[in-house]
């Protein structure tokens, strides 16, 4: 999985097993005690910190995608957290972010396009069949802190052809792949993937993944108030170099989010997200 000096391990009771990575304060790991890997790392993920790793749980903040002058996806992807807490004995830890590479606060032409303070917190907990991911932002400056942001988790299937996601059933959708034609269309029925699929969903208060041998439940708190589906279909995939050409046979995106109206954020007030996954 890369330098082991960025890598951290959680260990439950039960047997499961968590592994994270300080770069990015990212999740890269989550093997349930039946064996089961639940999130995707491609064995080409980059981890020299040009890039964003590749798979597991990338947290997107303050911006989400490219809406806005900061690299895709903003700059927590890109930094070194730091081990604020652990608790062993609880199978908890606590990753923290203030302080980021002046680089990553500047647009193309090196102008700093970000220079709030905040204090940005992920607390990773291994609970019985679960995993609990929980999100803070402070904002520790003087002004409203305001930012987009998505928990962009890379769950781990046996092959998306055969995957069903429940829980979307009635609701309408942006097609990022189809554009504005047809505007919002209804989904019928359980999520499935033929091709590139990249939708933007109200949020999926209780998703269901289903495949043979395979469930999984992920919900998110009203504070996250879309849910991202991402797939980037074998064409796509073929293009990305952190990938390996069949790689998106291999896992789905279903991202917590909060991106369709920027989160407005008092100063000294804390606002909290998350996403909790469920096997039982």
């Amino acid at each position: 999985m890369g330098d082991s000096a960025d890598l951290l391990q959680l260990q439950a009771p039960d047997g499961a097993r968590a592994t994270l990575s300080l770069l990015g304060g990212q999740l890269l790991s989550w093997i349930t005690p039946d064996g089961l890997e639940r999130f995707y790392l491609s064995p080409q993920a980059v981890r020299d910190g040009s890039a964003a790793i590749r798979g597991g749980v990338p947290v997107c903040w303050p911006q989400f995608n490219r809406r806005g002058p900061l690299p895709k996806h903003g700059f927590a992807r890109l930094s070194r957290w730091r081990v604020q807490a652990r608790q062993a004995d609880r199978a908890v830890l606590q990753l923290t972010l203030d302080d980021v590479p002046a680089q990553l606060l500047q647009d193309a032409q090196g102008r700093t396009v970000w220079n709030h303070p905040f204090v940005l917190t992920l607390d990773v907990q291994l609970l019985p069949g679960a995993l609990a991911l929980d999100l803070q932002v402070r904002n520790s400056g003087a002004q409203v802190l305001r930012f987009t942001t998505a928990l962009h988790s890379y769950l781990a299937v046996d092959d998306i052809a055969g995957l069903q996601i429940h829980g979307a059933d009635g609701l309408r959708y942006w097609d990022a792949v189809a554009g504005a034609d047809p505007a919002f269309p209804l989904q019928q029925r359980a999520i499935t993937f033929q091709a590139e699929t990249d939708r933007v969903y109200p949020r999926l208060a209780r998703a269901q993944l289903v495949e043979p041998g395979r469930q999984l439940w992920l919900q998110q708190p009203d504070s996250m108030q879309q849910s991202v589906v991402w797939n980037p279909g074998a064409a796509l995939c073929a293009t990305l170099p952190d990938l390996p050409a069949d790689g998106y046979r291999l896992f789905v995106c279903v991202e917590a989010a909060q991106i369709d109206d920027e989160v407005l954020l008092p100063p000294g007030e804390l606002w909290q997200g998350g996403q909790h996954l469920h096997v039982a």
